[in-house]
């Protein structure tokens, strides 16, 4: 019964497969995996990863956790229309988000080394929607933090987990969801509170006076962004023994079935 941590996949599922394979995760035996944030984006297979994941949720639902990132408020954005598409589409990845979810429909083209028109967007939505109903609802429900109490029985103290970060000084409560989402450097540069916080959003290597592979640490802060995002790596880590993972991204086969080969689907 170990648990771990894990962010941005961003669209990497062999990767993530395989990192999982590494650590010898186990749902069966009682591991618990907590996902905070950006298991879409950038990579090629992101509806794998994202759907996956919801599945395992639904299966497990004491032992996978899933949180929000900036990543996913961007789709759910899109998806109803609003945001920025240009800055999504062109400059944050989602155009191979919305190409893995279209699979073969010739749609797909159209996100593929340019920006596609209004219409083509508005027809991309109605066919994702069409295809999977549960998919909006099941983003507008992911968390945008979670706080876990102190555990006694593997001598775990309370640990918030959260994309981004937090806005120092400021009360949890009172937290804005864009600096939960995308906050750097105000967070991860004057953080100085008592409550660990285990984080992902900028890669550990873009942290400063980082060094290795291994998560980035400083006081009381953890950042685990392995990069995967840019074609880098899938970091996992162990709590609370801050034993990690690295699994660089590369062509790896697919070792990691889903958590009940017989589910039919997941649901909010």
């Amino acid at each position: 019964m170990t648990t771990y941590f894990v962010s941005d996949i961003h669209g990497q599922y062999p990767t993530f497969q395989q990192a999982l394979q590494n650590t010898s995760f186990s749902l069966q035996n009682g591991d618990a995996l907590y996902v905070i944030g950006d298991m879409v984006d950038r990579g090629p297979k992101s509806k794998e990863v994202l759907f996956h994941l919801l599945e395992m949720r639904q299966v497990y639902p004491d032992q996978v956790f899933l949180i929000k990132g900036n990543h996913e408020q961007m789709l759910q954005d899109w998806l109803q229309g609003q945001g920025n598409p240009e800055l999504y589409l062109r400059y944050n990845g989602g155009d191979a988000t919305i190409r893995s979810l279209l699979d073969d429909h010739p749609l797909r083209r159209a996100f593929l080394g340019r920006m596609p028109t209004q219409e083509e967007q508005d027809h991309a939505r109605q066919v994702i929607m069409s295809r999977y109903p549960q998919l909006l609802p099941a983003l507008a429900s992911l968390p945008l933090y979670l706080e876990l109490p102190a555990d006694p029985r593997t001598d775990s103290p309370p640990v918030l987990l959260v994309h981004a970060g937090i806005r120092p000084h400021v009360p949890l409560s009172a937290q804005r969801p864009e600096d939960l989402l995308w906050i750097r450097q105000p967070f991860y540069e004057h953080y100085d509170g008592s409550l660990p916080v285990i984080f992902g959003h900028t890669p550990v290597d873009r942290l400063p006076d980082y060094s290795g592979k291994g998560p980035w640490k400083r006081n009381n802060i953890i950042g685990i962004d392995g990069g995967a995002g840019y074609q880098r790596g899938v970091l996992l880590l162990q709590w609370p023994t801050l034993e990690y993972w690295y699994t660089p991204v590369q062509n790896v086969q697919s070792v990691f079935t889903f958590a009940n080969p017989n589910e039919k689907g997941w649901k909010v």
